[in-house]
């Protein structure tokens, strides 16, 4: 939890670039919903236009999973990639509260993981994937930082303690702060 709040700190101690001008950006987020978390991302621009932007994210995730136990019992640790279609516009109810921009995002993300917790030790079997789609929001200020929110589902495969295959349905909520540079 210290090198999450000191990642955090490091974050919102960067000096940020004129957004308009901006291609790359960090971001760290919380995953909420049945599995609890936090992830570090590093995203840039495959196609950058004046208002629509696809941008590919590229992230690492740990958290934690109930399978056996109403605890949280097992934790993951994902690395995945998250594609997002974008369309920029100005708030005016928004540039009120400091964000000069705001992105309404869709997004299609897909990542591969180890698990490990109380019934078995990260790198041996159960592995775990992940498919998931939805949308975002992003609120923008005009010097690159960001905060954002995102609400998706879709899919977790993984091999449980039994060694037995499931496939779940899951719901992934997050919410975030983005630095553009």
């Amino acid at each position: 939890m210290r090198k999450l709040i000191c990642a955090l700190c490091i974050l919102c101690l960067c000096e940020a670039g004129d957004f308009a001008h901006s291609r790359y950006s960090v971001g760290l987020y919380a995953r909420t919903g049945a599995e609890m978390g936090a992830g570090l991302e590093f995203g840039f621009p495959l196609v950058k236009g004046e208002l629509v932007e696809w941008r590919n994210f590229v992230a690492v995730e740990g958290f934690g999973m109930k399978i056996a136990d109403p605890k949280f019992d097992t934790a993951v640790l994902l690395f995945h990639d998250k594609m997002t279609l974008g369309y920029l516009t100005g708030s005016s109810i928004a540039s009120l509260l400091g964000a000069t921009y705001f992105r309404p995002y869709l997004f299609v993300a897909g990542g591969f993981g180890l698990m490990g917790g109380r019934y078995n030790t990260f790198g041996e079997a159960p592995y775990y994937g992940e498919v998931s789609a939805g949308l975002g929001h992003e609120f923008i200020s005009s010097g690159g930082h960001a905060f954002f929110f995102e609400l998706g589902g879709g899919a977790m495969f993984f091999s449980d303690v039994a060694r037995h295959k499931q496939t779940l349905g899951t719901t992934k909520v997050s919410l975030g702060y983005r630095v553009y540079f």
